[in-house]
């Protein structure tokens, strides 16, 4: 039905649009917007069959034709058939001559395309016009110039619909992409976090052995401790379900791409600007890319920049300005985050890499934050063997990053 639907679309618009034309000649040859129409529904839709829809399309046109004259001219039906046939003629030639020039197989080559469409469109004119008996070297110099006219427009149509579409698929794949990037980039953060808390559930489990193994004379205690030791044995069974499953979905995205900075900054710049949004703030996000390293273990910067990112969003009030800067040196990624928030206080930066540490609060609630963003980016940074250090007062905050480039390619 939907199909059966495509095709009376098809037709009946190119049946209208075939009713805007001129007439070039005296007599019944004309030229009509509706070819144009017709030629690119012929490269653009291509689940409909060029003859059906061709055959089907003359016979509207046909049919139309006949009932507009009959209303505005005189003549029996017998002439109106012989004046409007061959129009109708020249939308099934057109039709059938597509399927045999291969039309739809070189739509992709420029060349290809306008060369088919131009022989098409001359070889269905020259059969209307023999059929009308009115064949001249001006009309066939006419039929030359206007073919070669109407095949360059049509190509030109089709290349921006064309175009268009493809550019509204590269926009939805880059928004899945960013999405699953971000994603990807939150699961990593969080897998330090439960790689940490795997080395607190061993050290607990082995203390609580230890327990047991001093004090197996007192029975009371040694079978609580050993009773403890079993318990934290199934959790760290289980965590190590979890942190596996997630490790081999990671060990997916990290081994096969390799991103360039540019890129990480694109779709940085783009979750971040619709965070700034969210907050109603205006603040200004400028990208410096010096070097634009090529990286494969790229998740790891994701977190790490858009925890501080995220940071010095919530330390400008309302207006301020973010600078990201990368460069390469001496075998080093070296990365600044800037901004010209409200800065951290002096006694208070030994301390804001401690776990749980925090000066931010919900204004609602009046809860207090995690304090994990700043510990998260550190327990990465010394996972890929860097360094971080931090700078602040009035005039705002930096970040400075340096991991080693081997690091970010193993």
């Amino acid at each position: 039905m939907n199909k059966i639907k495509k095709y009376l679309i098809v037709i009946i618009a190119t049946g209208l649009l075939g009713e805007i034309y001129f007439y070039p000649f005296t007599g019944e040859f004309r030229f009509s917007a509706g070819v144009i129409a017709f030629s690119l529904v012929l490269l653009i839709v291509e689940d409909l069959n060029e003859i059906l829809l061709a055959f089907f399309t003359g016979i509207f046109i046909l049919l139309l034709r006949i009932l507009i004259n009959s209303l505005f001219s005189v003549g029996d039906f017998t002439t109106l058939l012989y004046n409007n046939l061959p129009g109708a003629i020249y939308y099934i030639s057109y039709g059938i001559w597509s399927y045999f020039f291969y039309l739809r197989d070189n739509k992709e080559s420029l060349y290809m395309t306008i060369a088919s469409l131009f022989c098409i469109d001359v070889i269905s004119n020259i059969i209307e016009i023999v059929l009308r008996g009115n064949l001249s070297k001006q009309i066939f110099l006419f039929i030359i110039f206007m073919g070669l006219i109407r095949s360059i427009l049509a190509y030109i149509i089709f290349y921006i619909i064309k175009s268009k579409e493809q550019k509204a698929i590269e926009d939805e794949y880059l928004k899945r992409y960013v999405q699953l990037n971000t994603l990807v980039s939150n699961i990593q953060a969080e897998m330090f976090y439960l790689k940490k808390s795997m080395k607190d559930i061993e050290n607990v489990m082995s203390r609580s052995y230890a327990l047991y193994e001093k004090n197996k004379e007192n029975k009371e205690i040694s079978a609580e401790a050993l009773d403890i030791a079993r318990q934290v044995h199934e959790i760290k069974k289980d965590y190590y379900r979890v942190i596996d499953g997630f490790d081999s979905f990671l060990k997916d995205f990290e081994t096969n791409d390799i991103i360039e900075f540019k890129d990480i900054a694109f779709i940085i710049e783009s979750n971040t600007k619709r965070y700034i949004k969210e907050k109603k703030k205006n603040i200004e996000l400028n990208f410096l890319m010096r070097d634009n390293l090529s990286i494969s273990h790229y998740y790891s910067i994701f977190t790490i920049l858009n925890n501080l990112i995220t940071n010095s969003i919530d330390a400008i009030e309302k207006v301020g300005r973010i600078e990201i800067e990368e460069k390469v040196q001496d075998d080093f990624l070296i990365l600044w985050v800037r901004d010209n928030g409200k800065g951290i206080e002096e006694d208070l930066i030994p301390y804001i890499f401690t776990p749980g540490f925090t000066t931010k609060f919900d204004e609602k609630t009046g809860s207090a934050s995690t304090g994990i963003g700043l510990s998260h980016v550190e327990n990465i940074v010394d996972e890929l063997k860097g360094e971080i250090q931090v700078k602040s007062g009035k005039n705002g905050t930096e970040f400075k990053i340096c991991i080693p480039i081997h690091s970010l390619r193993r």
